[in-house]
């Protein structure tokens, strides 16, 4: 997947310093990429829990905001490991259990786990399509 990755010369990957520490800032020439289905995917995700939110019809966007963080979290685990081990890692190998994990832990506190799972993102278009 690296290879593959690597051989692409187009906008769908983020390229940052893996020798950052080492080097520097300007003299770092090893990079590390991440993908654009490492963006793509979870901002799905994350924008589905926001709408969840909206749907709640209260001020809090608690699920969006625990979601970031989780992703945010993971981003950082994800380069973390890579600091340590020199290689690269899938970067949705810590994405997905993290942004999926802590929203699902919060609907479990909050005891919203049976609404968050009967959630419909347009009921009232299946409605009118049913008419």
């Amino acid at each position: 997947m690296i290879t593959v990755a690597k051989s692409f010369d187009a906008p769908i990957k983020l390229i940052f310093p893996q020798d950052l520490i080492e080097s520097g800032l300007l003299s770092a020439n090893k990079f590390a990429m991440l993908g654009l289905g490492d963006i793509v995917i979870p901002g799905a995700f994350i924008a589905l829990l926001l709408r969840y939110d909206i749907s709640r019809q209260t001020s809090s966007k608690l699920y969006f905001y625990v979601s970031f963080i989780a992703y945010v979290i993971a981003l950082l685990i994800t380069i973390s490991i890579l600091q340590i081990f020199k290689h690269g890692q899938p970067a949705l190998l810590y994405i997905v259990p993290l942004c999926i994990g802590f929203p699902l832990l919060t609907a479990l506190i909050r005891r919203d786990w049976t609404s968050m799972f009967a959630y419909e993102d347009h009921p009232e278009q299946e409605e009118k399509k049913d008419e």
